[in-house]
């Protein structure tokens, strides 16, 4: 893109953290990104029908229950419907391309079609609230495990989860004085152009989340995808941001160590204390370790069941873990040591579950900065 020096997040915390900050002033463009649960992720869809019939009163995709609404398509045999809530599977298998089935509850009759997602006149996504600037570690201080969206297990006593990718993430390299900044930024959401339609619900100065809305039929389905939790099924996304270094040269010097990671407990959210992002991502394992001779090839493999994203498969005798994997780190679980993922701990307090991914956030961080160099992303 002209003369533009652009590099990834990634290559720019490698300067800082080598005591080359002179370089950031040849650096034009730095491409950072996030990937994590993104709850309050709502699919907006335009569903066509072979029958006409008076009004949709309920709408289902996949048996997924949506909203219906906001127009009524009165007698068209068509329905606007919202999805949100436990959406990240039907959402992956959308973007996918594979057949889902529609079906609609009109008059106390059933009508069914088989779609894909180019069936879909609309197909939009939006986020209401992603990219989290400030995010908490969650820990059970009780006795007693709990069910909570925060971990795929219930949540023991002495372990701690956490979220939110540290100094890759765009809002941590950014000075956000009011929303009048973000409105109408571009930027990729799943792999697809998105506009950043303002702050999200729950965003202020301090701690700032974002608005953002893409077309689901231009996104990667690598980049979403749905995370089964102890309480219920959510969504992750990712999220990269075009960050100009000129406007954020201070911001963009921070690392892991400089990032604020409180502990809180899951029970009132009392904070209990403060680590940083280095202690959860420096020196760990981004994606598991497989030692195939220790497998006793059980007949329930604990990490099979429990696998938030069904990225591990036993085929053949042998174990296989998809692209899928999350490197979560659940697969800890296996008795006999098969799988190995190093996750680090907060204020002491091992990590038994990670809810975001920095090896999807740096692939898009990469991809944005080759969209960039060869204008297909106009700045």
């Amino acid at each position: 893109m002209g003369n533009l020096k652009v590099i990834t997040i990634d290559e720019l915390k490698k300067y800082i953290r080598n005591n080359e900050e002179d370089k950031i002033d040849e650096v034009d463009i730095v491409t950072s990104a996030t990937c994590g649960i993104m709850s309050g992720t709502a699919g907006i869809f335009h569903i066509p029908f072979n029958d006409i019939f008076k009004r949709a009163e309920e709408i289902y995709l996949n048996d997924v229950k949506g909203v219906v609404g906001i127009c009524p398509n009165e007698f068209l045999g068509k329905v606007d419907a919202i999805f949100y809530g436990e959406v990240g599977f039907l959402f992956k298998d959308l973007v996918k391309g594979k057949v889902i089935e529609a079906k609609a509850v009109s008059e106390g009759k059933i009508y069914k079609n088989e779609i894909t997602i180019n069936d879909l006149p609309t197909a939009k996504m939006i986020g209401t609230r992603m990219a989290f600037k400030n995010y908490s570690a969650i820990t059970n201080l009780s006795n007693r495990e709990v069910k909570t969206i925060f971990h795929r297990l219930p949540l023991k006593k002495g372990e701690a989860s956490f979220s939110g990718c540290g100094m890759f993430n765009p809002l941590e390299n950014m000075v956000i004085k009011d929303e009048k900044y973000v409105i109408g930024k571009k930027a990729l959401l799943n792999g697809a152009e998105a506009i950043i339609l303002g702050f999200g619900t729950r965003s202020s100065i301090e701690k700032p989340n974002l608005m953002i809305s893409a077309d689901m039929k231009d996104m990667d389905a690598y980049y979403l995808g749905g995370f089964i939790t102890s309480n219920g099924i959510e969504i992750y996304n990712t999220v990269a941001v075009p960050i100009k270094v000129d406007e954020h040269k201070e911001a963009l010097k921070k690392l892991d160590k400089d990032i604020a990671l409180p502990l809180v407990n899951i029970f009132g959210r009392e904070i209990i204390d403060v680590g940083n992002y280095a202690e959860v991502w420096e020196d760990v394992d981004l994606r598991p370790k497989i030692y195939q001779d220790r497998c006793k090839n059980c007949k329930e493999c604990l990490a099979e069941k429990y696998c938030p994203t069904f990225a591990i498969k036993r085929e053949n005798g042998k174990i296989k873990i998809t692209e899928d994997c999350f490197g979560c780190g659940v697969c800890n679980i296996c008795p006999h040591g098969v799988f190995k993922t190093k996750l680090g701990s907060i204020c002491g307090i091992p990590i038994t579950c990670r809810q975001s991914d920095r090896k999807r956030a740096l692939k898009l961080a990469k991809e944005l900065k080759k969209k960039i160099e060869r204008g297909e992303f106009k700045i």
